[in-house]
């Protein structure tokens, strides 16, 4: 580093610096000759040299003619280093406590409040967001349609067409049982008809829909038909539900078949 930007660095200003590098260079120094040496007004010399003294950098010898000489540099800059190092080291420590910080999160990325309990209208908000968050793709276990309204199921519609709507993939596994009710099969079709990937197997376990990697929701439905929602967000749970899906998938028979071979029957 050059001396001036060292002076800098310490907290003179540029005309301070100018001067305390020109008087550090000689014995000592008149005004007149602190003109000659130096790119600063000579009104700016003044006060310059008024704030080097005031902070203890230079000495003012009266006379005739006043000079003016530098304090030695590591008894000039003592207390400007030392609380530099002070400041350093707090600077430091900081740092090293946010380290610390930042290795915990690290190391416990699953987050403490893993579950969630949603009940009446926080389901359908919860629904929403998850939805309107997805990027990659949904997955879902459909058990049975008993328990939905009309005025539900063609919410469920809406919502799985905006999912669809932004390229992200649906993929539903419907419990045979489930889906024998006449009411359904034209929301089936719909659904299919928007992009849904469907696949029909004897029995899923519950309800169920997983949110690309994040989360993992199941509807649970009391004796009094009291709906409940179970949010799960850690990792390994999610992971588990998404390879159970994936093992029925394999042993599901394509949606689409199912219902036209139901049509044929009728």
């Amino acid at each position: 580093m050059k001396t001036k930007e060292l002076l800098r660095s310490l907290g003179l200003s540029r005309y301070e610096t100018e001067v305390y590098d020109a008087l550090v260079r000689v014995e000592k120094a008149k005004v007149q000759d602190l003109a000659r040496m130096v790119t600063v007004p000579r009104p700016q010399i003044y006060v310059a040299l008024g704030k080097l003294m005031n902070k203890g950098m230079c000495n003012e010898t009266r006379g005739k003619v006043s000079y003016y000489s530098a304090v030695a540099p590591g008894v000039a800059f003592q207390d400007v280093l030392r609380k530099q190092e002070e400041a350093l080291q707090a600077r430091t420590e900081g740092v090293k406590k946010l380290a610390e910080v930042f290795v915990r999160s690290e190391k416990e990325d699953v987050p403490n409040d893993f579950v969630q309990v949603l009940k009446g209208r926080q389901i359908k908000e919860f629904m929403d967001r998850m939805a309107q968050d997805a990027t990659d793709e949904v997955l879902t276990f459909f058990k049975s349609a008993q328990e939905k309204s009309e005025k539900s199921l063609e919410g469920a519609v809406k919502l799985e067409a905006s999912i669809l709507n932004r390229g992200v993939r649906v993929r539903c596994l419907y419990e045979k049982e489930g889906i024998m009710n006449r009411e359904i099969v034209p929301v089936l079709k719909k659904l299919l008809g928007y992009g849904e990937k469907g696949r029909v197997v004897s029995s899923v376990p519950m309800n169920m829909s997983t949110f690309d990697n994040r989360a993992v929701l199941f509807t649970l439905t009391s004796v009094k038909n009291d709906v409940t929602v179970f949010v799960f967000n850690h990792p390994a749970l999610v992971a588990t539900m998404r390879a159970s899906f994936e093992f029925l998938w394999q042993k599901g028979q394509d949606l689409a078949a199912v219902l036209e071979s139901k049509e044929e029957e009728q």
